[in-house]
């Protein structure tokens, strides 16, 4: 597992500055319309922001303990919400020994997602029920959004003491609830990943410009590379 800390656009900041500055002699002589065009004509960069599964689940942890258990109605199917029995699914840290998590498996972000809720219908009543789904997170870049998005699926339903005919019924109520109220999820946007960088030295700025956003999955890690183009700021 990388143990490294986390990686942001941020930490290349100190590192153009210094040289930038290196070079300030240099680029003192030359005239305004030729710095322009080292600028306008220098190569795209790319910096990469790498997570590892620890801060992914320590950031879960977080959720947990901070804020409220996520939640989506079900209105789907016949359900109906009632005072005695709400139609929803909540997200849990844990149930019935198993916990929710995220791992990297063969290109591929994974991972058990808890849950308790209830189903209520005018057939069979108010079923609450518990367990957990095997779940899959796809990554893609959306140059349209110009963001990074996460879309969540679900593979298969394990039920706690709930009857197994359910399950399929289920897993639909519970797919259609997300598709309709999270899918896709943004994650970044390019202007979120983008920079100003003053350098007073040279007499102006340079803003890093965001233009592409490339999710590689490893065994130990996501990795993002980002492009980046140099512009006067």
């Amino acid at each position: 597992m990388d143990k490294k800390s986390p990686a942001t656009p941020r930490l290349i900041i100190p590192f153009v500055v210094i040289t930038l500055l290196s070079f300030a002699d240099v680029c003192g002589q030359e005239s305004t319309s030729s710095r322009g065009r080292r600028v306008n004509d220098a190569p795209a960069a790319e910096a990469t922001v790498t997570v590892n599964e620890q801060f992914l689940n320590s950031f879960l942890t977080a959720i947990f303990d901070n804020l409220n258990e996520p939640a989506m109605p079900l209105t789907i199917g016949g359900a109906s919400s009632t005072a005695q029995c709400a139609s929803e699914i909540r997200l849990k840290r844990e149930t019935g020994g198993v916990r929710t998590a995220v791992h990297f498996e063969e290109g591929r972000i994974i991972g058990p997602l808890a849950f308790a809720g209830a189903y209520s219908s005018t057939l069979m009543g108010c079923i609450e029920f518990s367990g957990w789904a095997d779940s899959e997170v796809k990554l893609e870049f959306d140059s349209t959004r110009r963001a990074l998005l996460a879309r969540f699926q679900l593979r298969d339903i394990h039920l706690n003491n709930t009857p197994a005919v359910l399950n399929g019924p289920l897993l639909n109520m519970v797919q259609g609830a997300i598709d309709r109220r999270y899918n896709p999820v943004e994650l970044f946007t390019l202007e979120q990943l983008s920079t100003r960088v003053n350098v007073q030295p040279a007499g102006g700025a340079l803003r890093l410009q965001a233009t592409n956003v490339r999710p590689e999955i490893t065994p130990s890690a996501l990795t993002l590379h980002i492009t980046y183009e140099f512009v006067r700021g």
